[in-house]
């Protein structure tokens, strides 16, 4: 009896006739490229970094300090009164800009002898440094719109001025300050 010989058929590909430098050099260039790979999508739509640039946040993010900014946050609730966000203007989209929410979507806001009132209740403000003006209002905040101020009032670009901020317009929250910023 003739027995037939089988062979396997040769693969493209056969890490055994690599030389083991080529198969680490191999392994340390898949491991660069899937974690450049992954950083870039965590920091794209998770969490990224910032820097205070100017003083509208003052006393809460003084000038130069750091923090994490969560991107994810706001696909599974909407911003709330009083989350501290960073957003991109529609005219000048290349800039952030880190303000507080303090209408959300069908409040009646009004701004009088520099005191903020939601619904016809004055909002009790301990972060707000100095008065809030000019008069403002009475305004009814639309559907998915915020309107955004910030803490030194005097000295802020906000709602005030540029309007209602939209959902799309919010890059995320500003982690806690206790747990992540750094001075």
């Amino acid at each position: 009896m003739v027995e037939r010989m089988t062979r396997r058929p040769r693969k493209l590909f056969d890490w055994r006739y690599v030389p083991e430098e080529s198969r680490r050099a191999y392994r340390l260039a898949c491991i660069l490229f899937w974690s450049l790979l992954l950083f870039g999508v965590f920091h794209q739509y998770v969490i990224s970094f910032g820097i205070i640039y100017e003083q509208s946040m003052l006393p809460t993010l003084p000038a130069g300090s750091q923090f994490l900014i969560n991107k994810y946050i706001y696909h599974f609730r909407r911003p709330a009164r009083g989350d501290v966000i960073v957003i991109r203007h529609t005219t000048l989209p290349e800039d952030q800009y880190v303000k507080r929410v303090i209408g959300v979507e069908g409040d009646m806001l009004v701004i009088a002898r520099g005191e903020v009132y939601i619904n016809g209740k004055r909002l009790a403000e301990p972060y707000a440094l100095g008065p809030t003006g000019p008069d403002f209002g009475p305004h009814r905040i639309a559907k998915d719109t915020y309107f955004v101020l910030g803490d030194n009032r005097l000295l802020s670009i906000d709602s005030r001025f540029f309007g209602a901020v939209r959902r799309h317009q919010i890059e995320g929250r500003i982690a806690p300050n206790e747990l992540f910023a750094f001075q």
